[in-house]
């Protein structure tokens, strides 16, 4: 629980202690010599656990004890010694994607932002061109219907029936999650990036000259020495995956130097992808943003779009495609 109208400087510093912990959630039981039944009907029980203390947690804050917009504020006693008005809101949600799929009572592997498709997830789309939001509301209504119909709606919609507390909160739940990025570019775009290098190293024999390449990165300034090649690393944390995408480019760009002819429209458009991807991991770590830094972003994602499938096929795209990209 934090403050709303804290600055974003004094928020990020743990010694003010402007955000302090109001829950911690249960960790379920490791699923070790358990009787296969009860294995079972774990997955079960750790959901209606979750569901039960979010929403005692979250039930002040619900359409019964707050109708209007008006309600719900309260006179509360500040350090200074004085009292100022103070309505609790639920702002955000930072988690990772199977926690933001079990809040909100969603299939796991879809979009919790809007109804795009699944065979349309890693697209990117124009934003005047985007899918409806996700609208909880009639998630709600759907739900509280009980009934055939309403239940295929949800199912179409890639919805679970039941109660779900964050459906009776006055806000857009859509807006809840929040992208950090931990989870979502450090140990997931870059990761997956990692990936797709690896895949089109080994397909056009290149994976020797990455890998010496990648030994050969000098120590330069906070750079960490390289004592292993890339192969033999067996986990990345966050924070090596921010070191890495300092020199990943340049590690590629060396290894693809020189081949066939016919190699070098493949090589040139597989180095342009991954720039791309990394220019708007580095702006996606402004502290802030404007029109021309957003401008910037949608570009990059829109260069990966339309050369991304010489990434998994390792010949050049024939197509170009606009749909949306998470």
């Amino acid at each position: 629980m934090t403050i709303g109208n804290l600055s974003s400087n004094i928020r990020q510093m743990p010694s003010t202690h402007s955000v302090v912990m109001v829950a911690l959630l249960q960790i379920p039981i490791k699923k070790r010599n358990i009787p296969q039944k009860r294995l079972d009907e774990q997955p079960q029980t750790n959901q209606e656990v979750l569901y039960e203390v979010v929403r005692r947690l979250l039930q002040p804050l619900t359409f019964k004890l707050n109708p209007s917009t008006g309600s719900g504020y309260y006179n509360i006693l500040c350090g200074d010694g004085n009292f100022r008005h103070f309505k609790p809101a639920l702002a955000a949600w930072l988690a990772d994607c199977p926690e933001y799929s079990d809040l909100h009572h969603l299939e796991r592997h879809v979009c919790f932002w809007c109804e795009s498709p699944n065979n349309e997830l890693g697209d990117h789309v124009h934003p005047a061109n985007q899918h409806p939001l996700r609208d909880h509301n009639l998630y709600r209504t759907l739900s509280d219907a009980n009934t055939k119909v309403p239940d295929v709606e949800l199912s179409l919609r890639c919805v679970h029936r039941g109660f779900n507390v964050f459906r009776h909160i006055p806000c857009i739940v859509s807006d809840l999650p929040k992208p950090d990025l931990l989870h979502t570019m450090q140990i997931g775009m870059l990761d997956h990036l990692q990936k797709w290098i690896v895949h089109f190293m080994k397909m056009h024999e290149r994976l020797d000259k990455y890998n010496a390449t990648w030994i050969s990165v000098p120590a330069y300034h906070d750079l960490t020495p390289k004592n292993i090649s890339y192969e033999d690393v067996s986990q990345w944390n966050g924070k090596e995956m921010k070191e890495m995408s300092r020199y990943l480019l340049g590690v590629e760009t060396q290894s693809l130097r020189g081949g066939k002819p016919a190699q070098r429209p493949i090589f040139n458009s597989a180095i342009e992808c991954r720039r791309a991807l990394i220019v708007f991991y580095m702006y996606a770590r402004y502290k802030s943003h404007n029109d021309a830094t957003l401008s910037y972003m949608e570009d990059a994602l829109h260069r990966v779009d339309t050369i991304k499938d010489v990434c998994y096929s390792g010949k050049p795209a024939k197509r170009q495609r606009q749909k949306p990209m998470p």
